[in-house]
């Protein structure tokens, strides 16, 4: 609802001012629910605007002004002859005006949420007679980069990057200092969100090399993460189907990339296909032995994660639960993995890689390099389950 309130006091005889406007006047000193820009005082500049303070919304008294912001978030911008506005922009950006209200002592404004190049953390106000400038900060989210969604993604596929504030950062636009590039080589970016980037890797990437995401940060320093990219040198097993084997059910066999229909990446080893009808609580166990191989420190495994690759046939998700993980037969402290929070999980006949925390897996510890160790896997559908999914490139990987 559009109000003219200041017009309507001008309106009223001194000491007869309504009840509920005592109450609603300081509340309206630096807000307003008006979507018109137009200032209700109708008070013409003067000379050119200034600004003397920044504050929020809901500092009525301006006793606390602001250096810094958010961007999509109000502020109140106090000075002299700040009506009749004609652009407003922080660090270059415009601000839309039809989420400004002004009057000429103050305005209410919407710092705009579109990433800018430009940090010269400056507001430009402009109005019929003039600009002035003010020294502020828009606190842009820090950037965080998790993981990748298939660490063994091949050359000309697509592959996901996930993380926290991508779209404030200028990956994707050109003139800007962010870039994706996996094993040295220029990726190119399909897909950008807030949460999720996607880019092609490049031909001729190697095995165990890394992707570097590179961004300039609030503070203006470059910062880079380096994520693993088809990790081979981790690999708990070079070749699964050397390790020596114990199994309880024949519905798992050992298979190679040859065996998949679907179009997915190369894992380069053998891995675990589990196949066929698997009736309601009958266990499924299989056990991996050999010597411990030299990818870690085994007195620091709370710093690593126990890392796989998963596969589901397209309409065969994995089951929510039924799953679990154990080192050298200690089924009595028993990882529980519950894909996707119980609520089960379907890879499209691709190959995604999942991590989980070593520590929880082998509370005891993994032995030491060299000594004779086991991988157990153990799998008890509460009902009957058509299963067809692959496990491979089991790992272990720091955090």
């Amino acid at each position: 609802m559009k109000m003219n309130i200041w017009n309507k006091v001008r309106g009223w005889a001194k000491g007869v001012i309504p009840f509920y406007l005592v109450t609603l006047l300081p509340l309206y000193s630096c807000s307003s629910d008006s979507n018109d820009y137009t200032s209700p005082d109708k008070i013409p500049n003067t000379g050119a605007p200034t600004i003397t303070g920044v504050y929020a919304t809901t500092d009525n008294a301006f006793s606390q002004p602001l250096t810094e912001e958010e961007p999509g978030r109000a502020v109140c911008i106090v000075g002299t002859n700040l009506n009749n506005l004609k652009s407003l922009k922080f660090n270059s950006v415009e601000a839309d005006l039809t989420l400004t209200y002004t009057m000429s002592t103050k305005a209410v404004v919407t710092i705009p949420t579109a990433y800018s190049h430009d940090r010269n953390n400056t507001i430009e106000y402009t109005t019929d007679m003039g600009t002035a400038t003010y020294h502020f900060v828009v606190a842009l989210p820090e950037m965080e980069v998790y993981n990748l969604s298939n660490e063994f993604a091949a050359p000309g596929q697509e592959v996901s990057i996930t993380g926290k504030n991508f779209d404030y950062y200028g990956f994707g636009e050109a003139d800007t200092p962010a870039s994706i590039k996996i094993g040295g080589l220029e990726t190119s970016l399909t897909f950008i969100s807030p949460d999720v980037m996607r880019v092609i890797v490049p031909q001729g990437v190697q095995d165990n090399s890394t992707v570097e995401v590179s961004w300039v940060d609030v503070n203006g320093t470059t910062q880079t993460r380096a994520l693993p990219f088809r990790p081979t040198a981790n690999l708990l097993f070079a070749d699964l189907s050397k390790a020596q084997c114990d199994r309880t059910d024949q519905c798992v066999t050992i298979e190679t990339d040859a065996d998949i229909t679907s179009t997915t990446s190369n894992l380069g080893s053998p891995h675990l296909h589990f196949y066929g009808r698997i009736q309601s609580y009958a266990w499924v166990e299989l056990a991996f032995a050999q010597n411990m191989p030299d990818i870690c420190d085994p007195a620091k495994a709370a710093d690593y994660n126990f890392v796989f690759e998963v596969l589901t046939a397209q309409g065969h998700p994995l089951a929510g639960k039924g799953y679990e993980l154990a080192w050298n037969w200690d089924w009595d402290n028993s990882y529980q993995w519950n894909p996707n929070d119980g609520k089960g999980w379907d890879t499209d006949g691709q190959w995604t890689t999942v991590r989980l925390p070593l520590a929880e897996i082998a509370p005891k510890g993994i032995g030491a390099i060299g000594e004779w160790m086991t991988l157990n896997i153990g799998f008890q559908p509460s009902e009957r389950y058509n299963a067809d999914f692959r496990f491979g490139n089991f790992r272990i990987q720091k955090k």
